[in-house]
């Protein structure tokens, strides 16, 4: 990560030990719902579009995973379509699950010890790419 937010995808893969694949998917993703902005080119990368605070963890998700999915009852005649809850309950369960995500913002993740432990890794990782090869 740069002095001025900006970070590249290559970059934050390697930090974070994560397939630059999937980690590329995300940020269209996170880009799309307006997270975070991305700028194309040789000074390019990706940074936060809103302030930490601003950042609710449960909106993030909803946006990402999408909700009221996890049963398709479209998908193909199901014998209890006219009379099943389970639908209505994993639906109900997937709401709680985003409302308790939405009680913390990402200021509150990286105030507390994850915040700490990102630093961290961050830090690490320079000192890893600031030291020659032998």
């Amino acid at each position: 990560m740069k002095a001025d937010g900006w970070a590249t995808t290559p970059d934050i893969a390697r930090t974070f030990g994560i397939s630059a694949h999937h980690l590329h998917k995300a940020v269209q993703g996170l880009v799309r719902a307006g997270f975070v902005v991305a700028k194309q080119g040789r000074t390019g990368g990706v940074r936060l579009a809103r302030e930490p605070a601003a950042i609710r963890l449960g909106a993030v998700v909803a946006e990402l995973e999408g909700t009221g999915c996890l049963i398709d009852c479209g998908r193909g005649p199901c014998p209890l379509a006219a009379h099943c809850l389970i639908k209505h309950a994993l639906d109900a369960a997937e709401r709680g699950f985003i409302r308790e995500l939405d009680r913390f913002t990402l200021a509150d993740v990286l105030a507390d010890r994850t915040g700490a432990t990102l630093g961290g890794l961050i830090a690490a990782d320079r000192a890893r790419q600031k030291t020659p090869s032998a």
